[in-house]
């Protein structure tokens, strides 16, 4: 069986002077059988309990109810004391009514603080219970308690509780008549403009399905409703086939709306706007485009739906966009481009043997030795090149590379390098300090964190991680682009940008192809991004890279 619970705001007891006495004001509620009431909150108590019975009533009493006596005839009696016994006529039982102190002299951060407490109140009381339904009445208290009373509500409605019937009692003090009004529809506002943040935000349609539940909307409301609904599960579900059908659905009934005089379509004219402003990157113009899907995902933290995206789409969009060139016998696989980037297996074996030796030199020659202060860059340079040579490969000094061991080596000697993690001369080698940030942090020390660094060198760098942290100039720049370089000399495909530039982009496909496999295989081990906002920003960064590389439209 449902329980029935009510909030409320204790007004204080409304007097006047009758002759020379002070006597109780009294009205009479054209919508509740029976006496006059003598307080407003009774009025809301009386009208619920016409239907159904109340279980709790859940009441703040300020100060003044509290503390101020009534100057009327008979025992003194506070506002709070006499509502409470006027009440109990009507529903009896002492353990029925919980009045929680409210101080309406207090700050706003104490006001805060009476909502989150009377928040948990109410959560207590219906924890074990099932059914329970919340109603409100926002007749009394100051002038801004209306707002308080609607932020706990609110916040007891996000927290799982169901929200019923919200009461206003209109009077008119000259004829002393009024009428409990039932204002869901003011209430219901909340949830509308909540579902439009969502739906803004987070291109989900929940909360206006919750909201529009019931309603009769006009059919101008329903083709709108339900292209926001079919955008909403493309976007979850990451059914790209139906992304362009989705965005020209959207795009048409976005652009399209003209409200009728129903209240609905009125609402909704006021955050029409919004919607338009929020969405015009992603549908207008009618067409999807893989690129601005992938922006848009990232921006409203669809962060799975982006790395799907991307890692399916890219290498696709590359072809399609004229960057990536294929012989017509390549052309006749159904996703030829993707096919490439995944199946194609290179002829030659140089790249793979160069790299092989690049990490041998890198993490038995190098690593050691920069530990010593007789390293010398250029003496290992030279002999890494020379086992290099046969394969018609080499590693040209470059800056970044070389700045890479000189940091390690001047942090080796001087150990309080390591102490600011976040200095600036330790920039070069950023993506090993970010890979050890927990374990370094851990430790106070310098010295301490040398000894990580020291195992992380010996111990945990495979050679495969190597290129991820040390990387080299010339073929080794883009060290995930290995495959497609290889490819690319080898005449297998031909690209319409500069060399190093597609490469560039591919490595930082495989990059965060990677992340999507860390992700999908639920592996136990962590990717090169450990963050959303680290993620986030570098796919914004690799979408940018494509975007400049496109050709003039």
């Amino acid at each position: 069986m449902d329980k029935n619970i009510l909030l409320l705001f204790l007004s204080d007891v409304k007097t006047k002077k009758v002759g020379d006495k002070v006597v109780i004001s009294e009205t009479r509620y054209e919508n509740i059988a029976g006496e006059k009431t003598q307080i407003t909150n009774e009025s809301a108590v009386r009208y619920l309990l016409k239907d159904f019975p109340v279980d709790k009533v859940f009441v703040f009493a300020s100060k003044k109810v509290r503390d101020t006596l009534l100057n009327v005839e008979g025992t003194p009696q506070t506002h709070l004391q006499y509502s409470l016994e006027r009440l109990k006529k009507f529903l009896p039982d002492d353990d029925r009514y919980f009045v929680f102190d409210y101080n309406e002299d207090g700050s706003g951060e104490e006001n805060l603080k009476s909502v989150a407490k009377m928040a948990g109140i109410i959560q207590k009381f219906v924890s074990d219970e099932k059914g329970v339904k919340l109603h409100v009445d926002l007749t009394g208290g100051m002038r801004h308690v209306n707002m308080m009373m609607l932020e706990l509500t609110r916040l007891l409605e996000y927290s799982g509780l169901k929200i019923d019937k919200i009461l206003y009692s209109n009077r008119d003090n000259n004829t002393e008549t009024g009428r409990v009004e039932e204002i869901q529809n003011v209430y219901d506002l909340f949830q509308l403009m909540a579902g439009v943040e969502e739906f803004v935000n987070f291109g989900s349609v929940k909360a206006l399905k919750n909201y529009y539940k019931g309603k009769k909307i006009s059919e101008p409301l329903a083709k709108l409703l339900d292209a926001m609904k079919i955008f909403a599960d493309a976007i979850k579900l990451c059914h790209y086939g139906q992304f362009n059908a989705a965005i020209e659905n959207l795009h048409d009934a976005v652009k399209d709306f003209k409200p009728t005089d129903d209240i609905e379509d009125v609402l909704m004219n006021t955050f029409i706007a919004r919607i338009r402003k929020d969405y015009a990157d992603l549908i207008f113009p009618r067409q999807k485009d893989d690129l601005r899907i992938i922006r848009w995902c990232l921006d409203n933290d669809y962060l799975q739906q982006a790395l799907i995206l991307y890692t399916e789409r890219i290498p696709e969009y590359l072809g399609e966009k004229g960057l990536i060139t294929l012989n017509a016998a390549q052309t006749k696989n159904p996703n030829p481009f993707f096919y490439l980037f995944s199946k194609v297996e290179s002829k030659g074996d140089n790249l793979d043997e160069g790299k092989k030796i690049f990490c041998k030199a890198v993490k038995r020659d190098a690593l050691p030795a920069i530990r010593d202060k007789a390293f010398n860059f250029d003496e290992w340079l030279a002999a890494l090149n020379r086992k290099l040579v046969p394969l018609n490969l080499n590693c040209p000094d470059n800056e970044d590379f070389r700045k890479q061991f000189e940091t390690l080596a001047a942090v080796f000697q001087d150990p309080k390098l390591l102490l600011d993690l976040s200095s600036p001369e330790l920039e070069p080698v950023r993506k090993i300090i970010d890979a050890l940030d927990e374990e370094l942090k851990a430790k106070q020390y310098g010295g301490q964190r040398v000894k990580i660094l020291a195992k992380f060198f010996n111990n945990a760098l495979v050679d495969d991680d190597v290129p991820d942290y040390f990387t080299g100039s010339g073929f080794m720049k883009y060290p995930k682009a290995l495959k497609m370089h290889e490819l690319l000399n080898e005449g297998a495909f031909g690209v319409s940008i500069p060399k190093e530039k597609f490469l560039s982009i591919v490595d930082k496909y495989f990059r965060i192809k990677d992340e999507r496999n860390h992700s999908a295989h639920a592996r136990e081990d962590y990717g090169e991004l450990k963050t959303a906002d680290r993620l986030r920003d570098f796919m914004h960064r690799a979408l940018k890279e494509i975007q400049d590389a496109l050709p003039a439209q």
